[in-house]
């Protein structure tokens, strides 16, 4: 029995999320020039500020790549991460009264935040693989359940620190090129590369996506598979949710309202295909960043907000007919 398809190479970088970047740029550029805040858009000032502000939805992303290229979805995470940021300020006030602040402290909530997130991504793909429920199905009902549970674990309030925020938390909400949630992005999509481009589990989601009748047929254990990308998923979810936790400075169970739109739109916009199969690390960066300069040029020109989302879907439908034309109609 021959092996499944083996993957496209993670590292190749995409054309048209590139030509969508450069696109958008320029538009902003001669926009905001006519405005005289133009050293202010391509200031480095505003650059740190747009790579803050990418840095949850980059995280989440690389996750949800994952997902879509094995041919599901993930409707979840914007909720998942707010109950991350509750979760994680519940466990940080509980140990603090125990042992007091301090380094393990920290360690104890990020760690109790990333496994939240995990356990929601280890049932949502239990939901997928063993009750059989469309992926959409299952992780919409998910979004209710952790968006409930949040609110429930929140008592309806936003969950503040006491006092001044701890140091971890300082750290990792800093607005500058050393912030560890930033680098963590550029770690984690090289792992993401290494893992779609280098390993068996890679080549598998890719034939899962392309073919799954064909890849059960080569012998690929679809289900464990699945299992194991909603799980992945998840743990990144989690991460971004401390790193979201960190940046509001609390447990809020109302954030992330859309932010499974604006990655689902990121991904797709950066190549990746909703019936699975495709999709690059590099593109779903280049997705996120596009719509981080959309948001951004949008604030800076001083137009209404209605703009920035007929741009995303613009640009969103654009895209996905460009794509379909290069492939025939198919």
């Amino acid at each position: 029995m021959s092996s499944p398809t083996p993957a496209p190479r993670s590292f190749t970088v995409p054309t048209g999320p590139w030509v969508g970047f450069a696109a958008v740029l320029l538009l902003f550029t001669i926009l905001i020039g006519t405005t005289g805040e133009l050293g202010k858009f391509l200031s480095w000032g505003n650059l740190r500020v747009l790579l803050h502000e990418a840095t949850v939805p980059a995280i989440v992303a690389l996750g949800m790549l994952l997902i879509l290229i094995s041919g599901g979805i993930d409707l979840s995470v914007g909720a998942v991460v707010a109950l991350v940021t509750v979760v994680t300020m519940r466990v940080f006030t509980h140990f603090t009264a125990v042992w007091g602040p301090g380094a393990a402290t920290g360690l104890v909530a990020s760690t109790a935040g990333i496994l939240a997130g995990g356990l929601c991504g280890l049932a949502n793909g239990l939901l997928v693989t063993r009750l059989n429920l469309p992926p959409f199905v299952a992780t919409l009902g998910m979004f209710g359940i952790a968006r409930g549970v949040a609110v429930w674990l929140s008592e309806r309030t936003t969950l503040a620190f006491p006092g001044k925020a701890p140091e971890w938390v300082e750290t990792l909400a800093i607005t500058s090129f050393g912030n560890p949630g930033l680098w963590s992005v550029v770690g984690l999509a090289i792992i993401t590369a290494i893992l779609l481009h280098l390993t068996v589990f890679g080549r598998h989601l890719y034939a899962i996506g392309s073919n799954e009748a064909t890849a059960r047929l080569c012998g690929v254990s679809v289900n464990r598979t699945r299992l194991m990308v909603y799980t992945l998923g998840g743990l990144l979810t989690g991460w971004a949710g401390v790193v979201l936790f960190a940046h509001s400075n609390s447990g809020n169970p109302t954030l992330g309202e859309q932010l499974e739109l604006d990655v689902i739109t990121a991904v797709v916009i950066g190549g990746a295909s909703l019936s699975g199969g495709k999709g690059t690390v590099v593109g779903a960066l280049l997705g996120v960043a596009i719509l981080g300069l959309i948001k951004n040029g949008v604030s800076l020109f001083n137009v209404p907000v209605e703009m920035q989302y007929i741009l995303i879907g613009v640009l969103l439908l654009a895209n996905v007919a460009l794509n379909r034309w290069r492939q025939g109609g198919k």
